[in-house]
């Protein structure tokens, strides 16, 4: 019985997330690219691709950290709509990247409630993890985000929201060498970083290449999906 229910939230997830990749790669083959050469996906399928993860996250919620699991997607959504600038927010870079770092530390509490509850212990190879991640955000950082051209405080707000997403991601990585049910949580954890240290060169630095923010966008939310869906793995003891 106790595998019978996170089987049956898959099954109910599963279409969900269908539907969502199936939206994202109409909005690729059919799209029309802007001006700019950033986006073909329209911004209404962006945005319900995300909605779409957020309702599997809730589906998701039973009890313990699968709600912080929700809180953190739903915190993702906020963000996703702020850096869309479809909420009415000044600084909306600055509002954006509160909202995903709430959401980010909703995920360290869950999973730091799942490793209690499952009584598990972090092999030497886990415990580099957090370590290792936090130098690929410093890196990112100093190579392809910082600009001396804007503010300190910006620069440094960028830093502080890397190292904090970097957190997350190593945690999910320690936990996956003690439980590989956590593999998904892990790599989604990577992509998003990726994806986000993409964003903040084009946002902070002016990169750019063709499609840059389809790619920022799919590497965000297959991050995102996999963070969700991973947990669902778990067994929900928290």
């Amino acid at each position: 019985m106790a595998h019978t229910v996170p089987r049956r939230r898959q099954r109910a997830t599963g279409p969900i997330y269908a539907l969502a990749g199936l939206l994202l790669f109409l909005g690729l083959l059919l799209g029309r690219r802007d001006e700019r050469g950033v986006n073909r996906i329209p911004r209404p399928l962006r945005m319900l691709s995300s909605a779409l993860v957020l309702l599997a996250a809730l589906l998701q919620a039973r009890r313990g950290s699968s709600r912080l699991v929700a809180a953190g997607m739903g915190c993702g959504f906020v963000g996703d709509l702020i850096m869309a600038e479809l909420l009415p927010l000044p600084e909306h870079v600055l509002f954006g990247m509160l909202s995903f770092g709430v959401g980010h530390g909703c995920y360290l509490r869950a999973l730091g409630a799942r490793r209690r509850a499952a009584g598990l212990d972090i092999p030497a190879a886990g415990r580099a993890a957090l370590p290792l991640a936090w130098l690929v955000a410093l890196a990112g950082w100093l190579g392809l985000v910082r600009n001396p051209k804007i503010s300190a405080a910006l620069n440094y707000a960028a830093l502080a929201y890397a190292l904090l997403l970097a957190s997350m991601a190593g945690a999910a990585a320690a936990l996956a060498t003690a439980d590989r049910r956590y593999t998904g949580v892990a790599l989604g954890g990577g992509l998003f970083l990726l994806s986000d240290i993409i964003l903040a060169a084009r946002l902070f630095r002016q990169a750019h290449f063709n499609q840059i923010g389809d790619v920022v966008w799919l590497t965000y939310i297959a991050g995102q999906a996999l963070i969700v869906g991973g947990f669902d793995q778990g067994a929900d003891a928290a």
